[in-house]
């Protein structure tokens, strides 16, 4: 058998099998079954990203509307666990006159730390139990002044009462470093107060440094209310004047707005993405090293997404021309979607001629 014909059945015998190949082919991924198939158009693309634009200003509204309706300021109520402060005030004129209390001397005695127990009371020296269930501190004040009082042993007596409650105060908790407890304030506290104190000089939250291969963070806050979670970005946060309630829960996240993964043989550097916000396909793909020139099917990329009906589609992209690249600089790329470049499909057989003159070159040699 001459040379030639043997190369041309080798040839043959390969072209009738499958060759393994980084992903599917073009065509066979736009045979694919059940999935709805769209041919992007620049027009399309940027009603697209109007439509993205708007669906954010509305959640951002929709979110700044809910934490505007934050009760109302009240004194706190005291709770089992609280620790009181309390201290005893009295003083003693020549003539007993309240009138000469400048010769007086005043004579403060603290009478300690007293923390209300699961029954919400205190034992206090001279006095005994008292209950402070549901009582303000004001309130109390007044409730163990007059106890002194009847006692008549001091003259004039008078008390101040410092309550220290973590039970009212705000957590902020996340990508802050350590956890904060504010303290909350009569009145009222302002998100962006509250974030402020709890940062610090705010590089541990700020760095938009990550673990994630090319990846940019976005920084947002939850505020958890009534086991409900709000979340808006971060510069909202401390833009706008939102008050807090007693006992919010506030988590500042630093990650990825959108993860978006990259596949295929023609893709230069395939893996998961993350950015701050909404790309554009034509970023993903600046950021993932751009198409492999030596392998790339440009005519054809592939966006998959599975929408809220749990509906898949097939968003295909030519780059033949002009208006492919606008196309893709445009469409904004969704959280979860998978971008798909596929091989040429002239790539499979290089794969057989490259195989057939690396099995004849040892016999070639031989000879």
């Amino acid at each position: 058998m001459k040379k030639n014909q043997f190369y041309l059945i080798l040839l043959l015998s390969f072209s009738s099998c499958t060759l393994p190949n980084a992903g599917p082919l073009a065509k066979k991924v736009e045979n694919t079954k059940n999935i709805e198939i769209v041919t992007v158009t620049p027009s399309l693309a940027n009603s697209m990203i109007e439509e993205t634009k708007q669906k954010q200003k509305e959640r951002l509204e929709a979110a700044l509307r809910e934490l505007s309706y934050a009760k109302k300021a009240e004194d706190y109520r005291l709770q089992p666990g609280d620790t009181l402060q309390i201290s005893l005030w009295s003083f003693s004129s020549p003539s007993g006159n309240i009138q000469e209390f400048q010769k007086s001397e005043i004579s403060p005695t603290r009478l300690g730390d007293f923390q209300i127990n699961s029954h919400g009371n205190i034992s206090l020296p001279y006095i005994g139990l008292i209950n402070t269930s549901n009582k303000t501190q004001t309130e109390i004040k007044d409730l163990i002044k007059k106890k002194f009082q009847l006692l008549k042993i001091w003259d004039s007596p008078d008390i101040t009462v410092n309550a220290t409650s973590n039970q009212n105060g705000i957590i902020v908790t996340g990508s802050i470093g350590d956890p904060k407890i504010l303290s909350w304030n009569p009145g009222g506290v302002s998100l962006a107060r509250a974030i402020t104190l709890a940062l610090g000089n705010g590089t541990s939250a700020l760095n938009e440094n990550s673990a994630l291969d090319n990846s940019k963070n976005a920084i947002n806050v939850a505020i958890i209310r009534n086991n409900h979670e709000i979340d808006i970005p971060i510069p909202e946060a401390l833009a706008n004047n939102i008050q807090l309630e007693p006992a919010d829960k506030i988590i500042i996240r630093r990650e990825p707005a959108v993860k978006v993964t990259v596949l295929g043989g023609g893709i230069s550097k395939n893996g998961l993405y993350g950015f701050s916000n909404t790309p554009s396909l034509a970023s993903i793909i600046a950021e993932a090293q751009g198409l492999n020139p030596n392998t790339a099917n440009s005519t054809k990329i592939f966006v998959f997404r599975r929408n809220k009906q749990y509906q898949s589609i097939l968003y295909v992209f030519s780059w033949k021309d002009g208006s492919g690249i606008i196309s893709s600089q445009l469409f904004p790329i969704n959280d979860g979607d998978i971008i798909y470049v596929a091989e040429s499909p002239i790539i499979p057989i290089s794969r057989v001629i490259n195989t057939i003159f690396q099995m004849a070159l040892p016999a070639t040699i031989a000879r």
